[in-house]
């Protein structure tokens, strides 16, 4: 389906927030993060997000895969020394 209004690249968090799906709480934390905070820019008072960023970003936090199953059999290896 194609938007009738197009999406303006660049963000507040208020926008950025209805995108995201995520409080502004949140995404203020992003931005303020020491280490791989989520690139802004400030006007004035406004933080304003690119949305391009923004996705690229979020793609580089992709969850890994844990296999729960392996980890708990080495534990009850270990446990039991049967190795």
């Amino acid at each position: 389906m194609i938007s009738e209004h197009p999406q303006p690249e660049w963000l507040d968090l208020k926008a950025l927030q209805r995108y995201a799906c995520v409080s502004e709480r949140t995404l203020r934390e992003w931005v303020h993060r020491p280490i791989d905070a989520l690139p802004a820019a400030r006007v004035g008072v406004k933080i304003l997000v690119r949305r391009s960023t923004f996705d690229h970003w979020l793609e580089n936090h992709k969850l890994k895969v844990v296999d729960v199953g392996c980890i708990v059999d080495e534990m009850v290896a270990g446990l039991t020394g049967s190795n």
